[in-house]
């Protein structure tokens, strides 16, 4: 099963959310380390463009909802089938009778051998360069590799190998998260309740594992280790979300704010949600209304749409939810026109539903369409 459904981003609007099931409102490579090859459809079978247009394969795979179906390090796992790869040109490259296989990322995939209970990660060739030693549920479980690291669950602690297999943060948390810009948010002190609300279905259970589940449990809180797995700070918060250029949200009592990597409170807490940092701009929301701050704190633009999505080279996504359409650093609509769907960029093209046309797109940064194809407008 593809790791991206193990851990598809539920945080702010940026997806849709049913009971236990959620997809993002149109597909594009949402993996900053995913290859530029992009999906279309066409009788109801996936095909990749490049980013110039160019058909690179046919449609000829299957496909899985919005957030699946990246390449990575040159290949994908196809969308029905645990541990088969094909390479960029569609061609079937691993087949090795596994019986799951995840994701490549950084060179490795997590997979497991048929007939075993025990995970480990191959190389592009299929073969396992960390052997399959890690337990899986109840036991333990392992995620992909991020920022040189892999998560791993020994006896309800959590730690993080290196790409040699080895340890290197010990298991010693009650819970973490994998490692994004050189930080890692973890969970330190317990008995206590969590509840998560950034991946696919809401996660929520209590730490240490095995803990009697009580309404009297306090609400986990949370802090962040370096790459030494040094906790970086005393404080605990709330929640948090990931690093990004240098800056962490997170949340004090029902405010969100801005941490550095020292640990010291950079931009107070006074949103109603926030969101990482990315191009220099943050989106928050205050009074139901997405905006967009500085490193200072302050606006650079000021709240005023219902939808918004992180700015992604130089443009970001901001809508009614009955439409929506790209806008500039300065607040200014940057592409012309409105689009039933509209994906952030991704290293150049963005991917664009046109309700009047009953077609998708992909699109340039000036709006120019690289690659329009028909598909039934309310498909998934």
């Amino acid at each position: 099963m593809n790791s991206l459904r193990r851990a598809l981003v539920l945080f702010l609007p940026a997806t849709l959310a049913f009971p236990c099931s959620s997809d993002y409102l149109i597909w594009i490579p949402r993996s900053p380390s995913a290859d530029p090859l992009y999906r279309f459809i066409k009788d109801d079978k996936a095909g990749y463009i490049d980013q110039s247009g160019k058909i690179v394969i046919p449609p000829t795979l299957p496909h899985w909802g919005n957030y699946s179906g990246e390449f990575h390090d040159g290949l994908m796992e196809i969308a029905v089938s645990d541990g088969v790869y094909v390479d960029t040109t569609g061609k079937k490259v691993i087949d090795k009778g596994l019986y799951r296989g995840w994701d490549f990322s950084e060179g490795l995939a997590v997979a497991m051998r048929r007939d075993e209970n025990k995970w480990g990660y191959i190389d592009k060739t299929g073969e396992f360069v960390i052997g399959p030693k890690f337990d899986t549920v109840p036991n333990g479980y392992v995620w992909p590799f991020a920022d040189g690291f892999a998560k791993i669950e020994v006896a309800g602690k959590v730690g993080y190998i290196d790409h040699t297999g080895k340890f290197a943060i010990s298991p010693q948390f009650l819970d973490g998260e994998s490692f994004a810009n050189g930080m890692a948010r973890v969970i330190v002190e317990g008995p206590c309740a969590y509840f998560k609300t950034e991946f696919t279905c809401p996660d929520f259970g209590v730490v240490p594992k095995g803990t009697k589940q009580d309404a009297k449990l306090p609400a986990c809180k949370y802090t962040f280790i370096d790459r030494s797995g040094r906790i970086i700070t005393n404080q605990r918060y709330e929640d948090t979300r990931n690093f990004a250029e240098r800056l962490a949200p997170v949340r004090v009592g029902t405010f969100w704010g801005y941490i550095d990597e020292r640990g010291a409170m950079s931009i107070l807490p006074r949103f109603d949600k926030a969101a990482p940092f990315a191009d220099g701009l943050a989106m928050v929301s205050e009074n139901g209304l997405y905006g967009f701050i500085d490193y200072t704190g302050s606006y650079a633009i000021h709240p005023q749409w219902k939808y918004a999505e992180g700015f992604s080279e130089g443009l970001a996504v901001v809508g009614d939810r009955e439409s929506y359409w790209y806008i500039d650093h300065e607040g200014h609509q940057a592409i012309p026109g409105k689009f039933w769907r509209a994906s952030p960029f991704f290293k150049g093209l963005a991917h664009v539903a046109i309700a009047e046309e009953n077609a998708f797109a992909y699109i340039d940064y000036i709006g120019r369409r690289v690659f329009v194809y028909a598909y039934p407008i309310h498909a998934r």
